[in-house]
């Protein structure tokens, strides 16, 4: 049976880019990944500055799904873009903008991180998946992740992820992904979980 949520999911436009930012801000509200590099004392808005930055990078490329709601959110890189971080998340204004002086070093070692992890193979990318708490237990996520999954098989791509939280490998590996690895960031960040998911046939 196909989950109705399916049906309330939609692509994010360019105008909306600060509602979405401020979206995952809340979503990721407790992350630790965000809590070791953003500013401490102006978290929700740094956090709002660093999504905003991501999602507009990512919006041409046509993986930033939402719910008609704005409740959830996922942002799936496709398989045929470079690797690495692109040049705007490197600039030096913008970085200072999301992390202290004091956590600069912390955010250039996570986008440094995330490019070295970044499989040499093509694959479908889940760069980042959030739900509002009072959303959550709806099943958005799980229909934002079969969405593109469903894309993935149909093309005969993987899939990636990788999650800081131990919590949600079991999650994940409800959708076919396995853990493959770990990737510790460096000057005492968090574990990341790297996990795999080879396509299905239909």
């Amino acid at each position: 049976m196909e989950n109705p949520a399916l049906k309330s999911l939609r692509a994010a436009r360019a105008d909306e880019i600060d509602a979405v930012a401020a979206l995952l801000a809340r979503a990721f509200a407790e992350d630790r990944v965000l809590d070791w590099f953003l500013r401490p004392y102006w978290r929700r808005r740094a956090a709002q500055v660093f999504f905003a930055q991501m999602l507009a990078d990512a919006l041409p490329l046509g993986g930033v799904r939402v719910d008609t709601a704005m409740t959830a959110c996922a942002v799936w890189l496709p398989p045929d873009i470079p690797q690495g971080a692109p040049a705007a998340l490197r600039h030096y204004v913008w970085m200072i903008r999301v992390a202290s002086p004091l956590r600069l070093a912390r955010l250039k070692a996570m986008i440094r991180t995330s490019a070295e992890i970044h499989p040499p193979q093509a694959c479908y990318y889940l760069s980042l998946i959030g739900t509002l708490p009072e959303a959550r237990g709806g099943g958005l996520a799980s229909a934002l992740i079969r969405e593109m999954l469903a894309t993935a098989d149909a093309e005969g791509m993987p899939a990636f992820l990788e999650t800081a939280d131990p919590a949600k490998v079991g999650y994940y590996q409800r959708f076919g992904f396995k853990l493959t690895g770990q990737a510790q960031l460096p000057l005492g960040g968090p574990t990341l979980n790297l996990m795999w998911r080879e396509p299905r046939p239909d």
